[in-house]
């Protein structure tokens, strides 16, 4: 896939059995530091329902990454919003042009989704675990002083010393370039995240954005609760939102889901909710 600026991305396409016309078609927007590998399965329960799926790579992750990227500053998580996103659904709409078109989203993905849905709009999107990375409304001290100490203490240390962030080894997902890592942290520390950086219409792109959006928490999850998902949400004026919280318990009978197991085939049974909810609004 190509995006506006020339960047190419790479991605995969998970498609229905049969050779007959693709009716419903759904791009699945990434998390920071996660491959497009953990979406497949979903997209294969998705193509068993008749869905044509598009999984793919953020610019400077993944099979979309090149050499050097991981050093790169030019490369920014502003870049993934709104230049990457909207560049995977007009490739979704020029490939299956006659279907009904939506998106699921995770984390910051859904940022994507939500800011450049008044210029390539779907007609269903589905956020999951997608809030304002606010550090201070990170839950649990511990949790909390983790993040803090990766962005403020780490980050510049390593950018220092290795001109990048071994955000892997740290255990907070794949590597990311280090231009992303360096925005990250500077909306991290502000009130209301991407919203108060002056570079930016994020408040303007989100009022902008209409149809219908399923939000889904997971009780678990330390960083996307609902307060910290309400910081978005709530600029979605003309949007229809409904919010879906999976309580501790619910649907979780294999383990704690947190920020990103939604995807994990071992819960697989929080999928057809989302899925019914996707053909009820297409």
């Amino acid at each position: 896939m190509e995006c506006a600026d020339g960047t190419v991305l790479a991605g995969q396409w998970v498609l229905p059995a049969g050779d007959g016309p693709v009716r419903k078609a759904v791009a699945l927007h990434p998390a920071t530091g996660v491959d497009m590998h953990l979406y497949r399965k979903f997209a294969v329960f998705l193509a068993e329902r008749g869905w044509a799926g598009l999984i793919y790579d953020f610019r400077g992750t993944g099979e979309s990454a090149t050499p050097g990227d991981k050093s790169n500053r030019a490369i920014r998580m502003s870049d993934w919003i709104v230049k990457d996103v909207p560049a995977a659904t007009r490739a979704l709409k020029e490939r299956f042009p006659d279907a009904s078109h939506a998106a699921v989203a995770h984390s910051v993905g859904a940022h994507g989704m939500l800011a450049t849905q008044h210029e390539e709009p779907v007609e269903a999107m589905v956020m999951i675990a997608s809030h304002a990375g606010i550090t201070r409304t990170i839950r649990t001290v511990a949790e909390r002083a983790k993040v803090w100490t990766i962005f403020n203490v780490v980050t510049p240390v390593c950018e220092k010393l290795m001109g990048y962030v071994p955000v892997e080894a740290l255990g907070v997902g794949k590597t990311i370039p280090l231009g992303v890592m360096l925005q990250w942290r500077s909306w991290a520390a502000q009130k209301q995240y991407f919203f108060d950086d002056p570079e930016f219409d994020f408040a303007e792109r989100f009022a902008k954005a209409e149809g219908p959006v399923l939000s889904v928490v997971m009780a678990d999850d330390l960083w996307a609760h609902r307060g910290a998902v309400n910081v978005l949400t709530d600029k979605l004026v003309r949007a229809d939102v409904l919010k879906q919280d999976i309580e501790a318990g619910e649907g979780t009978a294999n383990g704690p889901v947190g920020h990103m197991g939604f995807y994990r085939s071992k819960h697989r049974n929080l999928w057809p909710g989302v899925a019914e909810w996707l053909e009820a609004h297409i």
